[in-house]
């Protein structure tokens, strides 16, 4: 009647309107989930639930679900493999009808075996070798490029970068951009100037500790996520340093309270929600069958230029 499977007379469908309001009458999905044999339900698996950006993207891919009557099951790897591939079978086990996945990077194998028996999955923020999943991702190497650029064009020169986890794609192409913009403005890479920060709070202040005591240390450093960055200021305030006086700072990742800061954090932005939407986006069509090759969806990150670059101080070349 009201799903337009058959005809009803224009009287008839007013009636059932009016008595579906009288009786405040809510259709029963978990019983039209059974009968087209689906559960209505999506996986949803980030690396840090705490870390504001992955809380974007979860909004953005819910916003699409929630329109078509799916609920998402949210599960949070913590960056462990093992935490990953139980996660994938807990949900496998509950017949979710997709998966949306932060991947770690170490599972490449089971996922796309899962994927190969007919769950589809869509990447978000990482990609992984071989490109045979639908993904959306930054342009990670050139949101790090503009970056670096940005504090080479300041008159920076010794330039330090904490880097992320060696798993995971983003940290391949963020260091990549950031040896491309060293490398076009007349700089060789100094590895002594690369630190890993582990893609935490703990781990960047450890490797902005190791960079600020270099002799002599970086007039720059460039931390590829925001969750190193806040190491990274943690680090600058226990060596009692000042930015950007003291050294300049840019950043991987643009979050609401970044434009607050004193002084205001030049970061790299990503269209967080914008990411999420699309990957609710391309796995609903996976799920309807309307896709046969995996899709790679590349937006383009921004770079907001504010206070902390140092941009009109003096540098040295050291």
């Amino acid at each position: 009647m009201l799903n337009k499977t058959r005809f009803v007379s224009p009287a008839t469908e007013v009636r059932i309107r009016q008595a579906i309001q009288d009786l405040n009458y809510e259709p029963d999905h978990i019983a039209r989930s059974l009968r087209a044999r689906r559960t209505l339900t999506v996986g949803l698996l980030v690396s840090d639930i705490a870390n504001p950006f992955y809380a974007d993207i979860v909004r953005g891919a819910e916003d699409v679900l929630s329109e078509r009557h799916y609920s998402l099951i949210l599960c949070d790897t913590d960056e462990a493999p093992e935490r990953e591939l139980a996660s994938l079978r807990l949900l496998r086990q509950k017949k979710v009808d997709g998966l949306i996945i932060v991947p770690t990077g170490a599972n490449v194998a089971p996922l796309y075996e899962a994927n190969s028996a007919g769950l589809p999955i869509v990447l978000v923020d990482r990609k992984l070798p071989g490109d045979l999943l639908d993904t959306v991702v930054v342009g990670d190497q050139a949101g790090a490029y503009q970056a670096t650029c940005h504090l080479l064009e300041h008159g920076h020169r010794r330039i330090g970068v904490i880097i992320g986890k060696a798993s995971i794609s983003t940290t391949d192409h963020r260091r990549k951009g950031y040896e491309q913009a060293l490398i076009e403005h007349g700089l060789s890479p100094d590895p002594t100037l690369v630190r890993d920060g582990h893609s935490s709070i703990e781990g960047g202040a450890a490797a902005a500790r190791e960079l600020l005591d270099l002799a002599p240390r970086p007039t720059a450093i460039f931390s590829t996520n925001n969750l190193m960055t806040v190491g990274l200021f943690l680090a600058i305030k226990q060596r009692r340093l000042c930015c950007p006086k003291d050294i300049a700072v840019a950043s991987f990742d643009d979050m609401v309270w970044l434009s607050v800061f004193s002084p205001g954090l030049t970061t790299i932005a990503q269209p967080n929600y914008e990411i999420g939407k699309r990957a609710a986006e391309l796995l609903w069509d996976r799920m309807a069958g309307k896709q046969d090759s995996p899709r790679i969806i590349v937006l383009p990150p921004q770079l907001i230029v504010r206070e902390s670059c140092g941009h009109g101080l003096p540098q040295s070349d050291a």
